[in-house]
């Protein structure tokens, strides 16, 4: 994979050197319901239906699209190239390393539970669940995705030396989609997963629709997603373009209803005004922004 996406990168900067046209190299990776690319071009996931919108929007430009894993994009993009990510994860780590336009402001990673096992499980006032008191307790036994973050609140649980957890840690090459499957197998009680990934599973399985989402104590900010492009001064114009496509009511109205289609009912509810007012105020049009 890594040679492929390596071969593709390469022939996509000759390509565009040899066009002479300013152009964009668009990098993605498999993760669906985030980017699920087909043959390589965006396909149905809700980055790739925004990818289209910028690039239908600049047609001047000459457009080509690379898959790779995460590791790899991100080392391209240390290359000084003129390529961005489609759908990179936000972290002060990657900010001194690219800019960045926020896109989707997602709910962060959540408890998916076996209605059986939530006799088992305590809510505090808020109806949060307490990531220590889930994964300390013997009533229960939860699956995670080694060397994978969750968010301090969960990450902090995991890193406690000397404590015997009730999670099974599992390596996973497609992001833990298929750990879903083990809590309708009675094989574990609950998880640790985004919202959006139970929800594109239930598309390919109803029968996922059973579980039960129930937010963490400690897990309320957004994750926050979108467009990277490397700190060079190609990049820096380039963020400017795409953040000017994107500010107006049209795009915001698209970028709201295609992450809201993405969630359960369930995190709509909880989560539907804080997305939207996110999407509003990122809508605002601000060179200044990126610094």
């Amino acid at each position: 994979m890594l040679l492929a996406s390596a071969l593709a990168s390469s022939a996509a900067l000759a390509q565009a050197a040899a066009s002479g046209q300013p152009g964009v190299i668009w990098l993605s990776s498999y993760f669906p319901p985030v980017n699920v690319p087909v043959e390589g071009k965006p396909g149905d996931g809700i980055a790739d239906r925004i990818t289209e919108y910028v690039v239908a929007h600049w047609p001047e430009a000459r457009h080509q699209f690379v898959r790779a894993n995460p590791t790899r994009i991100w080392h391209m993009l240390g290359q000084d190239a003129s390529m961005c990510d489609t759908a990179a994860l936000r972290t002060p780590e990657r900010e001194k390393l690219a800019y960045f336009r926020a896109v989707f402001f997602s709910p962060p990673p959540q408890l998916i539970i076996r209605p059986e096992a939530l006799e088992h499980v305590r809510l505090n006032e808020l109806g949060q669940v307490d990531p220590a008191e889930l994964m300390n307790n013997p009533e229960l036994r939860g699956v995670i995705i080694k060397q994978r973050a969750y968010g301090p609140a969960v990450d902090q649980v995991l890193r406690q030396p000397g404590v015997h957890l009730n999670v099974e840690q599992l390596a996973s090459p497609n992001y833990g989609a298929g750990t879903l499957k083990m809590l309708l197998l009675g094989r574990a009680d609950y998880l640790i997963e985004y919202d959006i990934t139970l929800a594109y599973a239930i598309t390919q399985d109803a029968a996922l629709a059973r579980l039960k989402v129930l937010p963490l104590k400690g897990a309320e900010n957004f994750v926050v997603t979108g467009f990277a492009c490397p700190r060079t001064p190609w990049g820096l114009a380039t963020i400017r373009r795409i953040d000017a496509i994107l500010s107006t009511p049209e795009a915001a109205a698209l970028i709201v209803r295609t992450e809201l289609g993405a969630l359960t009912p369930a995190s709509v509810a909880r989560y539907g005004a804080q997305i939207r007012e996110s999407v509003r105020r990122a809508s605002v049009a601000d060179a200044e922004r990126f610094r």
